[in-house]
């Protein structure tokens, strides 16, 4: 075994592992980058033909895939902190408002902060609320009414 290939597994090495730091890391940076091209550069200076390159190449894969595993199942536990995942509970009984909750806002009046076009802003006793016209176009500071609330989305006609 030369210099050569013992440079290519040292550099093979630290590209697995910086592949491995980058398991922990969020988003894909500067050690995924610098790991794969680590680990192709380990390849190709380990082996001295092509089969031997590929042989390094599967045993690589097949390290790096380990090594994905054990840290899928170490996250998973919930002895230790993902620094990826978020374990936190979000407090409150309902985080998301129902449609039933909106129905009050039937029959409200306000006023159009923007034109609707079909979408658009809108002013009711004091609230800015996104709002839906069933008409295409309604001018701004046109006068509106609320006529239902559907789909989680609140739909407008020009009131008189």
């Amino acid at each position: 075994m030369g210099a050569v290939q013992i440079l290519g597994i040292v550099v093979l090495i630290v590209g697995i592992l910086l592949i491995g730091v980058e398991f922990y890391m969020p988003g894909f940076g500067l050690p995924g980058i610098s790991g794969i091209i680590c680990a192709a550069a380990g390849i190709f200076l380990t082996g001295r033909n092509a089969s031997e390159r590929i042989l390094v190449g599967v045993i690589a894969i097949v390290v790096i895939a380990v090594m994905l595993v054990i840290s899928i199942v170490v996250f998973s536990s919930k002895k230790i902190k993902s620094p990826i995942k978020l374990d936190t509970d979000l407090q409150g009984k309902n985080l998301f408002i129902d449609e039933t909750d909106m129905e009050y806002l039937i029959g409200k009046k306000g006023v159009a902060l923007t034109d609707l076009r079909p979408s658009g802003k809108g002013e009711f006793d004091g609230v800015k609320l996104d709002i839906l016209s069933s008409n295409y176009y309604i001018k701004k500071d046109s006068a509106l009414v609320i006529t239902e609330v559907k789909n989680n989305r609140i739909i407008v006609q020009e009131g008189k």
